[in-house]
């Protein structure tokens, strides 16, 4: 049974809602997850969310499911009548290697943009109410996206917000394992939320 009563307290504190406190440098957080868990784990944010948003902590979190979002980005770019999504999944009838590759270069051509220009406009406001983006979806994501990559590529952008990254999978060996099997690189950086949790206790 999935518990984020202790998430919910960490992220409701007014020390740890700083941006300036914790990892200075790079203020992403990974909290992992039993994949089987994946349904439950939505609903538990979706929780999550309407807690912090509560009269006494009013805390308006940007929550974004990175695989709903890939698609919306995909069916807002048209081409001769067609949305770029409805071509990739014609394409992917006769070519899914091809329609697979397509979708990764869409997604570094003109998505990252998309997100970053979406990530922005919820932050522009000068509040301390919007503190924390909150990312899921990192498995439905797979392979055309990966948590490390995401990181990666937004590493410049982090900084003026906190990020929470739900991961399906686990830490072992000072390395993220997606779905507890495929190793994702380039994470060190972020800290380890569950095990950051444990020591708050």
């Amino acid at each position: 049974m999935i518990n984020l009563d202790a998430l919910f307290q960490l992220l409701a504190d007014k020390g740890f809602k700083d941006p300036d406190t914790g990892n200075l440098f790079f203020p992403a957080y990974i909290y992992t997850y039993d994949p089987k868990e994946e349904y439950e784990m939505r609903k538990q944010i979706e929780a999550l969310d309407k807690k912090l948003q509560r009269p006494n902590h009013y805390l308006e979190c940007q929550i974004l499911n990175i695989y709903t979002e890939i698609i919306t980005y995909l069916k807002s770019q048209t081409f001769a009548g067609n949305t770029l999504f409805e071509d990739i999944l014609a394409k992917e009838k006769e070519e899914p290697k091809e329609a697979a590759r397509w979708i990764k270069e869409e997604i570094e051509l003109g998505f990252y943009k998309y997100l970053r220009e979406k990530i922005e406009k919820h932050f522009s406001f000068e509040s301390d109410k919007r503190v924390y983006l909150i990312i899921h979806g990192f498995g439905s994501a797979y392979p055309y996206l990966r948590a490390s990559e995401f990181l990666v590529k937004n590493e410049e952008f982090i900084k003026k917000f906190k990020v929470i990254l739900f991961y399906p999978g686990k830490f072992e060996n000072s390395n993220y394992r997606l779905f507890k099997i495929l190793g994702d690189e380039n994470m060190y950086r972020a800290n380890y939320l569950n095990k950051f949790l444990a020591d708050s206790n």
